[in-house]
């Protein structure tokens, strides 16, 4: 089932949308500004956060999807407005490819289902359904091991990790195990794993499930 964090200001808007996508079966999980958004995307891993771009004060919904796509980027991303474009709500740009939707020309809320899917389809993963086809060996892991792997990548030390994280070093340390297991690295291995998990990831053998 794919999880989806709501993020919209107005309350009766927000219980709207939230008993729609259930219908259609996503997990959906709300929020009501980008801070509380934020906050939630590390605890829930969404596959898609689907958020309006005019959250009142404070950071806006364009700010949000900025931020979640520079840092979480195989998070689908759809954007909801009441404008026809997104540059009179917060004078900027959304993430390429991102599905906006403007409230007054929804017709059926089936559109924001169909706008998440798109949102998943333009995700640029390390590796695809059609590359996975190709018999190339490719790891599955979760968001949060796809973002345990960005952080080694980078070259961060497991204390490093466990800030960027906002866990302790132990869960830090567990997660990085855990996310070599997935890979198929183990601790008997002769090779240095935190070397061989970077080298996939860089590879495009990995994909977020």
């Amino acid at each position: 089932m794919l999880k989806v964090l709501l993020v919209e200001d107005d309350s009766f808007t927000r219980q709207l949308i939230e008993n729609a996508l259930g219908q259609q079966g996503f997990a959906v999980t709300t929020a009501n500004s980008a801070s509380a958004a934020i906050e939630l995307v590390r605890s829930i891993e969404p596959h898609v956060i689907v958020s309006d771009l005019d959250l009142g004060t404070g950071a806006t919904g364009l700010d949000l999807l900025g931020m979640v796509n520079r840092e979480f980027p195989w998070i689908g991303l759809v954007a909801l407005s009441a404008h026809s474009t997104s540059m009179l709500v917060a004078g900027g740009s959304l993430p390429e490819g991102t599905p906006y939707l403007v409230k007054a020309a929804i017709k059926d809320l089936t559109e924001i289902g169909t706008a998440i899917r798109v949102s998943i389809s333009n995700l640029d993963v390390p590796m695809n359904d059609a590359e996975l086809s190709t018999g190339l060996e490719v790891h599955a892991v979760s968001p949060a091991q796809a973002e345990t792997l960005r952080l080694l990548s980078q070259g961060h030390t497991n204390q490093a990790i466990a800030d960027a994280r906002g866990t302790s070093l132990r869960a830090a340390e567990n997660m990085i195990q855990r996310t070599y297991k997935s890979l198929g690295l183990t601790r008997e291995s002769k090779r240095n794993n935190r070397v061989e998990a970077v080298s996939l990831w860089r590879q495009g053998k990995v994909r977020v499930r």
